[in-house]
């Protein structure tokens, strides 16, 4: 008996076209907002000059910067759901008999967003708040003010830079296994995956050994990176559509919808 084809989940789903769909809009969506995340961050960086950090500074830059801090902020959230939502994409993609790994790289991909969104909404609502009553002194910032707005940062931090971006990074490199495996598409797509998710992981060991100003710059690249991995997987499901596995999958459930329609069944 003739080996069964591996056919990818999007080829075998009910509706491949719609499948299809979602998964470049995910792309799409993941790109754009890692890119406007990471140009957004990059100016508050240069605008703060937090290149000479203290919590002192950013507690000054916030109150006179609030759109803009809340504007990187919301920006970032959102870059980290399209994170989610590109990892989802990608289980739509792999062929069926990854389905558990890439269960377990999205797994990892929901706690990292939860942690992301939880330390990220902590510095745009409750760290922003706190500035805010330390500008109304006009001589100087509280010193228990500041203790406090720094345990707001260090929890964040914690969650963003150090968790998240490990749970993130661990979940990508599931995925770029399962491309270096695949035969849906091609091999090399693990080889743009891979250095970005490593980044990740770098960032969160810089952060834990306590090197701030290197995971800042390493978060950064691999935000972009992540945009550009995005474009790239996007383009290749092209590929998984056009294939005749999977204009045959297609052609196969519209006739069964035809037949169900027209009462035969």
């Amino acid at each position: 008996m003739a080996d069964t084809p591996k056919t990818s989940a999007l080829a075998s789903a009910p509706s491949p076209m719609r499948r299809h769909r979602f998964v470049q809009a995910a792309c799409l969506f993941s790109a754009l907002s890692h890119v406007a995340a990471t140009l957004i961050c990059v100016y508050t960086f240069r605008e703060g000059n937090f290149a000479y950090f203290s919590p002192q500074k950013l507690m000054q830059f916030v109150p006179e910067h609030l759109l803009l801090w809340r504007s990187s902020c919301l920006l970032v959230m959102l870059s980290s759901i399209s994170t989610l939502v590109f990892i989802l994409a990608m289980r739509e993609v792999l062929e069926e008999k990854y389905r558990f790994l890439v269960g377990v790289a999205v797994l990892f991909a929901v706690v990292a967003c939860g942690q992301d969104l939880s330390g990220i909404a902590r510095m745009m609502v409750l760290f922003a708040d706190i500035s805010l009553q330390g500008a109304l002194n006009a001589i100087s910032v509280p010193q228990n003010l500041v203790q406090f707005a720094w345990s707001i940062l260090n929890q964040s931090i914690t969650e963003s830079f150090m968790l998240a971006s490990f749970l993130y990074g661990m979940g990508g490199l599931c995925i770029s296994l399962c491309l270096t495996r695949t035969r849906i598409l091609e091999t090399r797509l693990a080889f743009a995956h891979l250095p970005v998710w490593m980044l990740m992981i770098a960032c969160s060991v810089t952060t834990f050994l306590g090197y701030l100003p290197v995971s800042v710059v390493l978060s950064f690249i691999a935000n972009l990176g992540i945009s550009i991995i995005s474009a790239i997987s996007g383009v290749a499901t092209d590929a998984v559509l056009k294939s005749p596995l999977a204009r045959d999958a297609d052609d196969i459930h519209k006739s069964l919808d035809e037949m169900e329609n027209s009462g035969f069944f």
